[in-house]
């Protein structure tokens, strides 16, 4: 995520770019468990995707281990 977040400062993308990319990129069972969030919960916005994202690649490392 640091990496990531790193390439689009460099390249000077906005946040809705950044939010498109990350969601392309981002392994497909997180996101798909983020867009299972009731709406008024999604994460809209760059800054609470990313904690979200995140948190739940976390929560996948901790069941995986």
């Amino acid at each position: 995520m640091i990496e990531f977040e790193v390439l689009a400062i460099k390249v000077k993308t906005d946040d809705m770019h950044v939010i498109f990319l990350l969601k392309k990129n981002i392994q497909a069972n997180i996101i798909k468990t983020i867009l299972g969030y009731p709406p008024m919960a999604a994460p809209d916005i760059l800054k609470e995707l990313k904690m979200v994202i995140t948190l739940v690649g976390q929560g996948y490392k901790s069941t995986e281990s």
